[in-house]
């Protein structure tokens, strides 16, 4: 069986679903088998990262959501979210918009998101919006994605 990612996008959604109508036996149960897979995919990446092949297990979109989840990614926040902004280069672009990091604390972002040519410097929702879909992917455990504009750049 080989899932594409946008297969296994949709089977996470399904899932998650799932997971929220479990009876409280059937909660403690899933926890177990979490954990149990957890660390597994712990001793997995030590493997990996002994073997120099730890960049290929964060490269995959499904292991690299497995690694997060079990708070075993070997970057930190700040370097994810930092990629995941990078990655989105062209998109900004096109929308004469740039995000970049005003800083991160504790399970907290600060985003300065803002149009180049923008009145105000304001950018369209739906493009904030966008940033901080992003951000969150690439790192859920922080709690709070805050958005900050600012006028455009001189």
């Amino acid at each position: 069986m080989s899932w594409d990612d946008a297969r296994v996008r949709e089977h996470v959604q399904d899932l998650e679903g799932l997971l929220g109508r479990l009876d409280a036996q059937a909660a403690r149960t899933v926890r177990a088998l979490v954990e149990l897979y957890g660390e597994a995919l712990e001793r997995v990446q030590r493997i990996a990262a002994n073997a120099g092949a730890d960049a290929a297990l964060t490269g995959d979109e499904l292991i690299r959501h497995l690694l997060m989840a079990h708070g075993l990614h070997p970057d930190p926040p700040e370097v994810r979210v930092g990629r995941a902004l990078g990655a989105m280069e062209a998109f900004l672009a096109g929308h004469r918009a740039r995000a970049e990091v005003a800083g991160i604390d504790g399970a907290a972002v600060e985003l300065v998101v803002a149009g180049e040519g923008a009145a105000g410097g304001e950018v369209p929702a739906p493009v904030a919006a966008a940033v901080v879909r992003a951000v969150r992917a690439a790192a859920p455990e922080l709690e709070r994605v805050e958005v900050r504009s600012t006028g455009p750049r001189p």
